[in-house]
């Protein structure tokens, strides 16, 4: 059963009118102006006080390096946020990140990648495929875990299948959030989930696709939709979707497509939960936090 903060909270989302702001002519530009002008969120207080941070660029854009003072475990996670390509990393992310750093004592690295609508998915790929390398160089890819919500989620797959194709270290694990996968949003499934979804509309995963792409591009191409690409040969996943999102289509053909080829997917969908909600403040987040640090703290297989 929802927990009562979880139908709290997804209330007012609903009435907030978030949804429709990427649906009007005009507003959603506007919209993405003013984020843009804000900037992205820094690190949160806790971040400051008990983790030793470092700030640097890559190609002009911010590079987070974190680590936990006193930290001695080799575990490091490689954090993409989300923000459908086009929205800055918020406070919220940094405190999932803050939850993971407690219960892992991993250190991690937040690449904050260029942005949409001013720069399109090579740009972003070409610098957080950067920032990966040097976390590799400096912590090693086996103790690398790849983890994203929504398009950071995708972004995350995208990654590690790009590192395959062209022969490159993998990071050992994957942990994908309410993965945002497939631009083209064709699948049927999607038109009745988007009437149970407050957050996401099916224009609106297209309105993104179009800003991240260039005119005239397959919105099926990769990797801006890693869903299409094959997942064999990359490590194993822990991928989280909520029954009522737009977007758990995109997890469930992802399961599809691992299982028909024996890629070790584990899927965790939770009974009316919305996008990206294991980061919300709710009971039900808890729970997945503690299964998202399980599988980052198993044995490698």
């Amino acid at each position: 059963m929802i927990s009562l903060r979880a139908r709290l909270l997804f209330f007012l989302v609903r009435i907030s009118g978030l949804k429709n702001y990427l649906l009007r002519p005009g507003r959603d530009e506007k919209f993405v102006a003013r984020n843009h002008a804000r900037g992205p969120a820094s690190p949160v207080r806790w971040l400051r006080k008990h983790c030793d941070i470092e700030k640097t660029e890559i190609e002009g854009q911010p590079l987070y390096r974190l680590k936990p003072r006193g930290n001695s475990s080799p575990l490091h996670i490689f954090y993409l946020h989300g923000g459908g390509y086009a929205f800055n990393i918020v406070s919220l992310h940094w405190y999932f990140i803050k939850k993971l750093i407690r219960k892992t004592g991993a250190s991690v690295t937040v690449p904050i990648y260029p942005l949409s609508p001013v720069s399109k998915w090579d740009s972003s790929y070409a610098m957080v495929m950067q920032a990966f390398e040097q976390a590799v160089a400096r912590h090693g890819a086996d103790n690398i875990v790849v983890m994203g919500d929504s398009a950071g989620g995708g972004f995350s797959l995208g990654l590690a299948q790009m590192l395959r194709n062209q022969a490159k270290a993998l990071p050992c694990k994957l942990v994908l959030l309410s993965p945002y996968l497939d631009q083209t949003a064709a699948d049927p499934m999607q038109v009745e989930l988007e009437k149970t979804d407050v957050l996401i509309s099916v224009e609106g995963i297209r309105r993104l696709g179009s800003w991240w792409m260039r005119e005239g591009e397959d919105p099926a191409m990769f990797p801006a939709s890693p869903l299409f690409e094959s997942v064999d040969r990359l490590p194993p996943m822990l991928v989280f979707a909520g029954s009522d999102e737009v977007l758990l289509s995109d997890s469930l053909r992802l399961k599809k497509k691992g299982d028909e080829i024996g890629a070790r997917i584990d899927l965790k969908i939770y009974d009316r939960m919305q996008h990206v909600w294991m980061l919300l403040p709710i009971p039900e987040a808890k729970r997945a936090l503690n299964e998202i640090v399980e599988f980052l703290l198993a044995p490698k297989a």
